[in-house]
């Protein structure tokens, strides 16, 4: 099978290894190919590449179709996708548009188009993502994630730190957190807020959600902390979770971490013949809940 690549960063580093692991033949266009050159980590899977002219070109050859882009290009994109009757299968990377409202028009597209869909929601192929889901939690449930983002790490003013452009703690890192929550039926939003130094970013993300048993589940995703962990508490289950980050550890060491949960969520992506669009739509419906009723602030985090 072709899999074209669209995305010079994530794209690179993250899907083009998830992708060299499986059965598929890799297309990316001409521009990236000194980007792949030029990264030691990369470099070794230039013989499972075909090189095209661009981006068209690639998406005309391909079968299925991986996109790393920012949420406002992924959304521009789809109408193009779309039409094209040979590519058969989609992974889109979240959040699927920069706001969930165009993100429910996008999704009802895609479901209309009879392509297969896989979103890039990593956590419920963690080990502790695929536990948490087998249990099932009745009782109240905690989510703690603190980290810096690389963008305040370094200071860089890019699209990552705009919530308007699908970025900032609750659309571009909550969201993970927000399709597992959906998927364990956690479906009321009691309450929401940001936090952040600077308008339209949001630093700090905190909300308490419930569920029709009235178990009750509290998230915090800090991107700009000093300190660097993830915690899942679950009393009921007798359930702890403490690790450095949610994604564990890489099989290579010159891999981002991340690249064997993007292996087998790109697997399912080329081997099912089914597509959770009911999953995902529950996802959308959960983040427009939470945020018609978020409260941003600015100032002091607290």
């Amino acid at each position: 099978m072709n899999v074209a690549i669209l995305g010079s960063g994530f794209g690179l580093y993250g899907y083009l290894p998830a992708l060299a692991a499986l059965p598929c033949r890799v297309l990316l266009p001409e521009r990236y190919r000194a980007v792949v050159a030029t990264r030691a980590e990369l470099s070794g899977f230039a013989a499972g590449i075909d090189w095209v002219a661009d981006e068209h070109a690639a998406i005309d050859r391909a079968q299925a179709l991986v996109i790393a882009r920012r949420p406002a290009d992924q959304a521009g994109l789809i109408a193009e996708i779309l039409r094209q009757d040979k590519l058969e299968r989609l992974l889109l990377e979240k959040p699927l548009a920069p706001t969930p409202a165009l993100a429910a028009q996008v999704q009802d597209q895609i479901e209309v188009s009879g392509k297969m869909l896989r979103m890039g929601y990593m956590f419920g192929f963690t080990d502790w993502g695929r536990d948490l889901m087998g249990r099932s939690p009745t009782g109240n449930l905690q989510i703690k994630w603190t980290f810096r983002a690389h963008h305040y790490k370094a200071n860089l003013s890019n699209w990552k730190r705009s919530s308007a452009e699908g970025g900032g703690a609750l659309r571009f890192y909550g969201i993970q957190l927000i399709s597992l929550l959906a998927d364990l039926g956690f479906d009321r939003v009691l309450a929401s807020g940001t936090v952040a130094a600077q308008p339209d970013e949001a630093e700090v993300w905190r909300a308490t959600l419930s569920n029709h048993q009235g178990a009750r589940c509290e998230v915090e995703v800090d991107s700009n902390s000093a300190q660097t962990e993830f915690l899942v508490r679950a009393p009921t289950l007798s359930l702890a979770i403490s690790l450095p980050d949610p994604f564990g550890e890489a099989s290579d060491a010159t891999q981002d971490r991340r690249v064997p949960i993007l292996s087998s969520l790109c697997r399912d992506l080329l081997t099912s013949e089914q597509t959770p669009h009911f999953s995902y739509r529950k996802t959308i419906a959960l983040w427009q809940a939470i945020e018609d009723v978020t409260v941003h602030r600015i100032g002091e985090r607290g």
